[in-house]
């Protein structure tokens, strides 16, 4: 699958190389109680400090300073997780070399939301996890995910261009244009059997800013700029900081992983 679903960009936004190298990508697997959830459970307990967003990181003395409004943070040095979005936002205040800012801007993220149905009954008539495409002359379209796990609900997903206007212009918006497009494929009565709806808007999530990263034409490279440390004392990780497997969370933790282990080499330790 190519273009806004697989990358959240269109054709002409995708590297060709960082797609090739890129895993094959098995279906999603979802977790009932949402995938915040398991993640929490995965966490060491009491590792984790909850609103406290970093403003300043200040890696030009000799311990990593980092601002935040509960106070200032000393460290030998930081693991940086937030998206390339973010970084490139400016919403923290963070002097990289022109190399990881160059790297930033080559792996901004894409746009792909979710607007989710629940329909009663299974009024489409498809199997649990059935994907389906429209065949469509245009990009304003999107793709279906049905009975999702054996559930009653369906995932429409719109991506690319057409999703990220689509998104701007709210989620009531988004919703009614799943419902007017699934009774474009399945008929008008459709609409009536929809309950609880819901649709996501990853562009406006302010710790976000988008969906996965995809390279520009020409900028697959710059995922291993991001791999190396700013002076020994900054560490990336995330999605993007992953050569084959971005725009996934498998990507994400081995990239956590890998930088967490770089940083403890530095000291002599390693993960237990």
């Amino acid at each position: 699958v190519l273009g806004a679903y697989a990358c959240g960009k269109d054709l002409a936004e995708i590297s060709t190389v960082d797609l090739a190298r890129s895993t094959e990508r098995d279906n999603g697997a979802f977790c009932r109680q949402g995938l915040g959830a398991l993640l929490a459970k995965l966490a060491p307990v009491g590792a984790i400090q909850l609103a406290t967003p970093v403003t300043r990181i200040d890696w030009g003395r000799s311990v990593v300073e980092v601002d935040t409004p509960k106070g200032q943070f000393h460290a030998p040095a930081a693991i940086l997780t937030v998206s390339t979005n973010v970084l490139a936002s400016g919403k923290i205040k963070l002097d990289l070399p022109k190399r990881h800012v160059d790297a930033v801007n080559k792996l901004m993220l894409g746009s792909h939301d979710h607007v989710a149905l629940e329909l009663p009954g299974n009024p489409l008539g498809l199997r649990p996890d059935e994907l389906v495409f429209e065949k469509s002359q245009d990009r304003q379209t999107a793709a279906i995910l049905a009975n999702v796990s054996g559930s009653t609900v369906c995932v429409m997903d719109v991506g690319g261009t057409f999703g990220r206007d689509l998104a701007a212009k709210g989620e009531a918006t988004m919703i009614d244009f799943a419902i007017g497009w699934l009774g474009r494929l399945y008929g008008g009565d459709i609409k009536n059997s929809v309950k609880r709806r819901h649709a996501t808007r990853w562009d406006h999530e302010p710790w976000v800013l988008g969906a996965g990263s995809a390279a520009a034409p020409g900028g697959q490279s710059a995922r291993r700029v991001m791999m190396e440390p700013v002076r020994e004392r900054i560490f990336f990780a995330g999605e993007a900081v992953h050569e084959t497997m971005w725009g996934t969370l498998g990507g994400a933790w081995e990239s956590g992983e890998r930088a967490a282990d770089a940083a403890l080499r530095l000291f002599g330790g390693r993960r237990g």
